[in-house]
């Protein structure tokens, strides 16, 4: 019952105790599932704050050091 499952892990203490009971294969599992959570939801924060413009003035800034001629190629 997957119910039972999260109400028996409501806090970061259960889960960490959880984790730790995983073998090897359920862990890196749960690594990867985990690293892919934290990169779609860094990406829905990153597109938000472009939306809301939060952005704009380090790309403004960006956009003129590379009209000085003050970037230079990687």
């Amino acid at each position: 019952m997957v119910c039972g499952i999260f109400k028996a892990m409501s806090t970061v203490q259960d889960i960490e105790s959880a984790i730790q009971r995983l073998d090897d294969r359920s862990l890196g599992q749960l690594s990867d599932w985990f690293e892919d959570y934290l990169a779609e939801k860094w990406e829905k924060r990153f597109a938000a704050d472009v939306q809301a413009g939060k952005l704009d003035k380090l790309g403004e800034a960006a956009d003129s050091a590379f009209g000085r001629g003050k970037c230079r190629p990687l």
